[in-house]
């Protein structure tokens, strides 16, 4: 039974790819999550180290993307810019939910991982339907 939703899984190639986008992304989603945990304890603040993740985790979401995901042959320029504007759109979400949680809102740092769970799926569609095409 498991067998059979695995191979129906792998044969729609949507669903595939929504299952591996999600395994690079969960890649990418430690380290950023890793260094927005870490930094703080180096006098970052939260929204600089939601930055610096994002960018750490946009280049291992790149090539994990290209290389997995999509099943591309070759790296493109076009689509790394194109990866790099969509990977912007996560950023304005993740670091802008960040400000507003702990600046806005007051409340601890650690309620501003919320916004990079949020980020994923609109960057997949992005991805998918743009930086990818």
């Amino acid at each position: 039974m498991i067998k059979k939703h695995v191979q129906r899984i792998y044969e729609n190639k949507h669903l595939r790819e929504m299952l591996i986008y999600g395994f690079v992304g969960i890649a990418a989603l430690i380290i950023q999550d890793s260094i927005y945990l870490i930094t703080p304890h180096f006098g970052v603040y939260p929204t600089v180290a939601m930055i610096i993740g994002n960018f750490a985790g946009m280049f291992v979401a790149y090539f994990g993307h290209t290389k997995f995901t999509f099943k591309k042959h070759r790296f493109s320029k076009r689509e790394f810019i194109k990866f790099v504007v969509t990977s912007c759109v996560g950023l304005l979400i993740n670091a802008g939910g960040v400000r507003i949680i702990t600046k806005v809102l007051m409340m601890d740092h650690l309620w501003g991982l919320i916004p990079t769970f949020i980020s994923p799926i609109v960057t997949f569609l992005i991805s998918k339907f743009w930086a990818f095409k």
